[in-house]
């Protein structure tokens, strides 16, 4: 290869690039299970220092492309530069995950909804738990995960700044990342829940019958908890789509109307230290909101200050 010489290097040193994609797999100790990582690296010069926010999200076997694409057009001007990190199940299958994410997600007070669900059992491709594997309830495990194995391991080998990561989940996943400021606060320095899983109302596919706000009584009993410590400054940012109240695939979680009790209890009972901004995207469903939620999330962690007023 020939390499460039005189104010050619120069030049070179001093253009943008964008890294490769790269893929960790990590055998994890917590959970029995391979994980899939994807890390996104920002445009950055060839002798660049700097050390950047990291945003973690999961649900990347059907995420991942499109927060990757979105990263880097909002990176071209409009925030300050970012590493995305995917966590994965090994199926190339966007559905790949879909029985294991709720394994992962979910906590033992959780409705256990899509054990026999009709439109899981049609696909072929569906990773499954180990034989004798947990299949539900599995979120302690998970978030022990992230914070004592993927988090060391991704600011082990890249150039993160470890005080400022960033945790973005929709749906289940949404509702995790509340379960993690509440019982784990200082894993991230701010929280992107999208349409989050609060309460479960309704007879799920195999007959079983929830009526339980099951996030709602560990909201209350995390925000006491956490009142009388208080952590250092965390963002939320909380939103949902119109449509998703009434869609008849989602419409035991009642997402709309909970949303809207989530935000007015957070907003009567705010918590030193904890900003939280809210949005509801007009005409969006269930699987449309995502990515402006995505999107407006990342506008609210890169940008502004982090001392501002709390506002809902």
């Amino acid at each position: 290869m020939v390499q460039p010489k005189g104010d050619e290097g120069s030049i070179d040193r001093g253009r943008l690039y964008f890294p490769p994609v790269e893929t960790i797999e990590i055998a994890s100790r917590s959970v029995e299970q391979t994980y899939r990582v994807k890390v996104v690296q920002p445009p950055q010069g060839r002798d660049d220092t700097r050390r950047f926010p990291a945003i973690f999200m999961v649900d990347g076997n059907q995420a991942f492309d499109l927060c990757k694409s979105l990263s880097w057009l909002m990176q071209q001007g409009e925030v300050p530069p970012y590493i995305l990190v995917s966590v994965e199940y090994p199926a190339e299958s966007p559905v790949g995950g879909e029985l294991l994410r709720m394994r992962d997600l979910t906590f033992p007070d959780y409705p256990n909804y899509l054990e026999g669900h009709p439109e899981l059992l049609r696909w072929g491709d569906v990773l499954r738990p180990p034989n004798g594997g947990k299949t539900f309830g599995g979120g302690e495990a998970f978030l022990h995960f992230l914070g004592t194995e993927l988090i060391p391991r991704i600011e082990e080998r890249y150039r993160v700044l470890s005080d400022f990561r960033i945790y973005f989940g929709h749906s289940l996943a949404g509702g995790f990342g509340l379960v993690t400021l509440l019982s784990a606060p200082r894993l991230f320095r701010g929280y992107i829940c999208s349409s989050p899983t609060v309460a479960y109302h309704g007879r799920t596919p195999q007959g079983l019958v929830y009526e339980r706000d099951f996030l709602s009584e560990r909201l209350k009993a995390g925000l006491t908890a956490l009142s009388s410590s208080p952590e250092s400054r965390r963002r939320l940012f909380l939103s949902v789509g119109t449509c998703e109240e009434f869609e008849p695939a989602v419409e035991n979680w009642h997402f709309v109307s909970n949303f809207f009790r989530l935000t007015s209890f957070l907003k009567h009972n705010p918590l030193p230290g904890l900003t939280v901004r809210s949005r509801v995207f007009e005409g969006e469903t269930h699987l449309t909101v995502w990515p402006r939620a995505f999107m407006e999330g990342v506008r609210t962690m890169l940008l502004g200050p982090w001392d501002s007023p709390e506002a809902l």
